[in-house]
Order: structure tokens, then sequence, then C-alpha cells
């Protein structure tokens, strides 16, 4: 598995008017996010507040986009172009949304009737976003129990651009600032129990492969089970050359030459991604393909081999976390089987005084990109 890169890199300076300081790194998926939309595309996205956040950030090229007269699809045409672009990326990026909001929808009714039902220690009552970038999830929901975990200098940008874009009225999540390249302890205000995830978070290091499972075990020593994690995986044969796939070429050059270089990814087979997992405390609840992330969130497209209507080299998993017993089992399992040699050896940085109660309510985290982008 690939490094999950913030998309949050220089976006100016500290303050309010930080949020303003022009186009980021990350800025471009504001773009991709929107012109679905802003075309009329069926089975667009329904984030209403990356148009907002686009504007803040980009307000020339923005004012462009909306004014000059098939700018739009100029746009979408030149950064999809077979030869130097990546075809099919606005198209992911609005089914990886979908994708993400149609779990937390699903949530959100459980959630309601736990909340009218008064009984908080039901049902999905928490949701932590990774790596998050410029997710607006916390603030469409606007829902108590969001957090959003980003580095510290990408907290602070997020915060004040949120604070310039957002009313008042809309809950704000609880900011969880955690530098994940390093094993550095991270800060955070107003609730403990962040503290206690974002300190977990930072121990994991984020070095390659190793590290990202460090991350995604000590996830689950703070989740409870039947807490659910989401991902998108960069395909392992599309980073180590041994596959091509369309559009991955400008792809890999378009985040080198921001300083994301994608560097490893995962086998997407159910039986592998499944052996990866179940020694990190997760079970592979489902995973989908490329074709059928488009089946299920773009119906209107056509799959093409030759001319994928989405990145080809990206896969979606949903993974549920276990039991204690249930770990156990599965662990059991995959060592009979001998499969155990081929995952690789896990350090739980989480120490003792810090491991979660398994009385605690179920989360549902949002791991924004695996090897990928944050949204």
């Amino acid at each position: 598995m690939a490094t999950a890169h913030n998309k949050a890199a220089d976006a100016g300076s500290s303050g309010t008017a930080a949020a303003a300081s022009g186009a980021t790194a990350a800025a471009p998926q504001l773009l991709f996010r929107t012109i679905n939309r802003e075309l009329g595309h069926p089975n667009a996205n329904d984030d209403y507040i990356a148009p907002m956040f686009r504007e803040r950030l980009m307000p020339l090229r923005s004012w462009v986009q909306r004014s000059v007269p098939g700018m739009l699809s100029l746009t979408r045409r030149g950064v999809e172009h077979p030869d130097v672009g990546v075809p099919g990326v606005c198209n992911f990026v609005d089914a990886r949304t979908k994708w993400m909001d149609e779990a937390l929808k699903q949530a959100s009714a459980l959630w309601d009737r736990c909340f009218q039902m008064t009984a908080l220690d039901e049902g999905v009552t928490q949701v932590a976003c990774i790596a998050a970038g410029y997710d607006t999830r916390a603030y469409r929901f606007a829902r108590q129990g969001f957090f959003e975990v980003d580095l510290p200098s990408a907290s602070k940008r997020k915060q004040a651009l949120v604070k310039a874009c957002l009313s008042k009225d809309i809950p704000r999540p609880t900011y969880i600032a955690a530098d994940l390249s390093k094993a550095r302890r991270a800060c955070t205000h107003s609730c403990a129990a962040a503290v206690t995830l974002s300190q977990a978070l930072a121990g994991s290091g984020f070095d390659p492969a190793a590290a990202v499972s460090n991350l995604i075990a000590s996830v689950a020593d703070l989740a409870a089970p039947g807490s659910r994690l989401m991902f998108d995986f960069l395909h392992a044969d599309a980073v180590d050359g041994s596959a091509s796939y369309v559009g991955f070429d400008a792809c890999q050059s378009s985040v080198t030459g921001k300083g994301e270089a994608f560097i490893s990814g995962l086998v997407p087979e159910r039986d592998d991604l499944g052996a990866y997992l179940a020694p990190l405390g997760w079970r592979l609840a489902r995973l989908w393909s490329p074709r059928q992330m488009v089946d299920s969130q773009l119906p209107h497209l056509r799959w093409s081999d030759e001319q994928p209507p989405i990145c080809s080299f990206y896969s979606y998993a949903a993974v549920e976390r276990q039991a204690p017993e249930e770990e156990e089992a599965e662990e059991a399992a995959v060592a009979a089987q001998g499969a155990a040699a081929a995952v690789p050896p896990v350090s739980k940085p989480v120490p003792a005084a810090l491991a979660h109660s398994t009385s605690a309510p179920p989360s549902f985290q949002i791991k924004a990109s695996a090897g990928g982008k944050a949204d």
C-alpha cells in the first residue's frame, strides 16, 4: 500500500487570508470534484461546498471557468487527454465521492435512529476523515462526532478556509493535527479522546509499506468491533511497472512533480487483500474493482478497457473491525494456509495505556486514499 498523501500542502500563509492565497497542490482536486456537476453530467456528486472552497483558493481560475464560454468542457478534455492527461480522472473523483457519501448516508440513517432513541452507544456515532485535505463531509453532513486528521499546517489552513467560507451555524469537526510522516506527538483541542487517536496515528511513522500497515493497525487498536474503514488504493502492478494502465504514467508524473510520488500499492484481489488486512485487525467486507465502481456509481457510462471511464489503476475497499476472538481466528487461519509470510510484519505502536475499550461505540473512518489523494 502506498502512502496516503495529504493534499493540503502549500495553501499559503496563516490566517483567513491564507485560504484565499491561491491554488495549491490540492486545489485541482476541487476542480475535478466540481466540473462534472457544473457541466450538468448525470450521476455527478452532490458536494455543494467544494465550489466554495475552489472559488476561495482559485479565484482567477474559477472566474475563467465560470465566465469563458466552453472553458469547462475544454478544461475537462485537457486534463483527461489520453496523450498528456489522465482519462477518467473527473469521473474517478465523482465515483469515489459518491461512494463514500452513500456509505455515510446509510450510517446517518442509523445515526438518526440512535439519537431519537437517545441510545448513543448504538450504531455509528463517530466519523474520522484521515488525511482530510479538502474533504467536506463533516460540513455537508453537519453532525457532531466528526474528526478531521491532517498535518498541523494543513489542518490550520483548512480551519481558516472553513471559517472564510462557511456559516458559523454549520457544526465543525474536531480538528486533529497529526504529522503522519514523523513519529511526533500530535495536538488537538476540546476532546481528550481525540488526543489518543492522534497520538496513535502520529506514532505510526508513515514511511513506506510497513508504516502504512502500522497506521491501519493503530486505527484498528482505537476502533471498537463493528467500526468501518473505507479507502481506495493503487494497484501494486501499476506502481511497480509490471502492468500498464491508461493514464497512470501521466498521473504519476503529476503527483511526483508535487513531491507526492506513488511508491507502493496493493494487489486488488479479495484473497490477497483479506490476508493483508486480517493481521492488522480488519475484515474485508467488500472489494470493488474500477468496473464495479462504474456500474455502482456511474451507471450511465459503459466500461472500456481501451478507454476506461474512470482511473483503472485504483480499487476500493470497505473493511470492518473484528472482535478480538474473530481476529485471533483469522490470524490462525492465515497462518495455517501459509499466507502469513506474505504479509509485512506489523508493529502496533499504541501503548497499553491507550488501548481502546471494546465497549466503546462503533466508529466510521473514512480513509481518504491509500496510495492516492485526499479529497
